[in-house]
């Protein structure tokens, strides 16, 4: 597997979960689910068209907001908190950058 543009070791800082490794197969699986989701918003191929030095900033920032809320949730349905499909910054920071069939729309 190629390495992603964002690192293990910089998803679990922004995570806050030290250096313990006991949830890192978890939160690397959680990583490439957070750059699954950002790839169908924006129709890129995200993991292969950016190295961990270029991937722009508002992407970057997005996939880990995505990985924290795939971390912190188990599930889309919490008793007493309610859940988003996608935070508003998440789909702002990526939809400048989605691509579609006929241009920018």
């Amino acid at each position: 597997m190629a390495e992603l543009p964002i690192s293990l070791a910089l998803a679990k800082a922004h995570l806050r979960v030290g250096d313990s490794s006991h949830d890192d197969e978890l939160i690397a699986e959680k990583l490439e689910m957070a750059f699954g989701v950002a790839e169908d918003i924006t129709n890129r191929d995200i993991r292969t068209a950016y190295t961990s030095e270029s991937i722009p900033p508002a992407i970057k920032a997005a996939i880990l907001l995505i990985l924290g809320t795939l971390y912190d949730n188990e599930s889309d349905n919490i008793v007493g908190r309610s859940v988003s499909e996608l935070s508003l910054t998440v789909e702002k920071l990526l939809l400048p950058w989605r691509i579609t069939p006929y241009g920018n729309v």
